[in-house]
This record gives C-alpha cells, structure tokens and sequence, in this order.
C-alpha cells in the first residue's frame, strides 16, 4: 500500500523544516499559503501539521498561529533522524543509533537468554541462512530484512512487552540504516559470523554470555560503519 496524501505532506513539511525552509522559532505560513506550497488541499496541510504537532516539531498557539520547535522538543525519533541526516553523515546517524542499540540490545539479549523458546531458536537460525544466501546472492534488501529479523526475535524473546514498544521506533529508522550497511558484503559477513555467536549463546540459555556475545555484536558493527560508511 501506497503512502496517503497526508503521509506525504507530513515528509514534505518536515523536509521543509529541517531544511531551514522554515526555521525553529518562526511561524509557519497560515493555512491557505501553506497548503499552496506543499500543493496540497487545504484539509491535508492542516492534518500534516497536526501531526508533526503530536511529534512535538511544531506547537500550536491559540490566536498567533503554528510556530516551528527547537529540536530539543521535538518527541519523535524519525524527526531527529531526519535533522540528524540532514545535518550529518550516515555514519554519524549510524554510530548515534548503535549507542542507543547498545543499550536496549545487550540487555535484551540478557533477557532472552533465559526466556527463549526452541521455536524462537529456529526463527532465528533461519534468519541466519537467509542472511547468508542474500549475502552470497549480492540481494541487498532480502539481507537488510534477514537481519532485522534476527534482531527482533531477540527483542521478542527478552518477552518485555516494554522493551518491544521501546525499540519499535528505532527499528524502523534502522530499515533505512541496514540497507546502507548490508549493501557491503564484507559488513554482510561480519554480520552472520556475530549473529552466530549470539545465536550459540542463546542455546547456552547463559545471559553473561548473551550479552557478551551482543557487545562484541555491537562494536564489530561499530568497527563497520568506521571502515565501510562515509
């Protein structure tokens, strides 16, 4: 399914706003204007406004208008990646995600130590022999998924339905990121090699090294996007 006329204003307007096209502390134009240049109806400027208010990118004020927030109020991780991309390289956006990777994943994989299932495993050993038949197939998008997969059945197996609903956000931005970073093969690899250790670890049912085996996960990756991503 195709994105909607107000998904698609939403990405224009905050492109706008994180451009500079309309700066933090100015007001937005008023309705009629806005929707003139994003062209789209008037209705569909005032729902994508709407909703980049909800994220906290811009604030309403009752009789003067929508104004545009500084980033430090912004409240949604897709506007500050976006800004962050804007402003930045793939591998300073990537290096930033892995610090917060680090922390949610390597407790994570603590937690599914001790509470995964046989049926969780084998999910995650054929994520595995996806990633290496998309690695030898040079299939960019089938590995980016392979491995995202992997990781999310960690994530379901730590069975913390707090930590799902905190990582939720950060893996969609990571669809993006894994697309980058598996377009290399030798990130491909590393990548199958680390996901193997923390899959052994698993079995174990050995939370020390589940964690162990994350954190070496993370900086090998770390090491990646120094080497590989500009």
């Amino acid at each position: 399914m195709g994105r909607s006329r107000v998904d698609a204003a939403v990405e224009e307007l905050l492109s706008r706003v994180v451009s500079g096209t309309y700066p933090a502390g100015t007001a937005l134009p008023g309705e009629a204007a806005l929707a003139s240049d994003l062209s789209v109806s008037r209705l569909t400027a005032r729902e994508a406004t709407r909703v980049l208010v909800t994220r906290g990118v811009l604030s309403s004020r009752q009789g003067s208008g929508t104004y545009v927030n500084e980033p430090e109020a912004w409240q949604d991780l897709g506007s500050l990646v976006a800004l962050a991309r804007h402003d930045g390289s793939e591998r300073e956006v990537g290096l930033a995600l892995l610090e917060v990777r680090r922390m949610l994943e390597v407790g994570s994989a603590g937690l599914a130590a001790a509470r995964i299932t046989d049926d969780r495993l084998q999910a995650m050993e054929s994520a595995i022999a996806e990633l290496r038949r998309a690695d030898a197939d040079d299939d960019v998008d089938a590995a980016a998924a392979a491995d995202l997969d992997f990781h999310n059945h960690i994530i379901k197996a730590a069975s913390n339905p707090f930590v799902s609903v905190t990582f939720a956000p950060l893996r969609d931005e990571l669809v993006v990121a894994r697309r980058i970073t598996s377009s290399c093969h030798k990130v491909r690899a590393h990548a199958v090699t680390q996901h193997e250790h923390i899959l052994t670890a698993l079995r174990l049912g050995s939370p020390d090294a589940a964690q162990a085996a994350m954190r070496a996960h993370m900086d090998q990756t770390t090491n990646d996007l120094l080497e590989y991503i500009t």
